[in-house]
């Protein structure tokens, strides 16, 4: 039965990451998955201890700084809210460094059901980021970012076979060097309403990890 459930939540959350992270648990998970997720199995493929976090390079454009805060290993709790099922909680882990000397992104996910990569680049031209989410046996997710006063919004172009195209919204807010945290919501008319989303994370700085 866990593998079952396992399998249904790999390609869901891909779906609407993504990301990122990481996705949105849909009605299958309705009876099954909170029990089922109770026994978390090991998380995949942990992050390699050798990977280097790197610097920022002082010659890239100061808004490069406004990702730094993700930046280093850190030990995530995610709770997912299923449609009419009880909230779940399980952990994973997320390397994230400098790549590209300095001036881009990489985040590297690993949790027990999902593992991934995204790249975060800061477009002057357009004046935000923009970046690609690439999770296991998935396709690329294309996604936006922008600072909104203390936080850090990100914009994902998520999709799952009931609900069709949406948007997913992940605020970074409460962010200090050691911990933060993520909500999500979603949009079904291209960012003109939203409602809340299926999952939210509080991250807390590895034993160790480099700022």
């Amino acid at each position: 039965a866990l593998n079952s459930i396992t399998a249904l939540l790999e390609r869901e959350a891909m779906m609407t990451r993504k990301s990122t992270f990481i996705g949105v648990l849909p009605a299958v998970l309705l009876l099954t998955a909170a029990s089922a997720l109770a026994q978390q199995p090991p998380i995949r493929y942990q992050p390699d201890p050798d990977s280097p976090i790197g610097e920022r390079n002082a010659m890239a454009p100061e808004e490069v700084a406004q990702f730094e805060f993700l930046i280093g290993d850190w030990d995530v709790e995610i709770t997912w809210y299923p449609p009419q099922a009880d909230p779940t909680t399980y952990s994973a882990k997320w390397h994230n460094h400098w790549i590209n000397d300095g001036f881009d992104v990489m985040q590297e996910w690993r949790g027990p059901y999902i593992t991934g990569t995204e790249f975060r680049h800061y477009d002057s031209t357009a004046g935000h980021w923009v970046g690609k989410n690439l999770y296991a046996g998935r396709n690329w997710v294309d996604t936006t970012a922008r600072v909104s006063g203390d936080n850090m919004v990100v914009i994902i172009d998520a999709s799952n076979p009931t609900e069709g195209d949406f948007l997913n919204r992940e605020t970074y807010y409460e962010i200090t060097p050691n911990r933060w945290r993520m909500k999500s919501d979603r949009s079904f008319d291209d960012g003109k309403t939203w409602e809340t989303g299926r999952y939210e994370m509080v991250a807390t700085r590895s034993k160790g990890s480099n700022e």
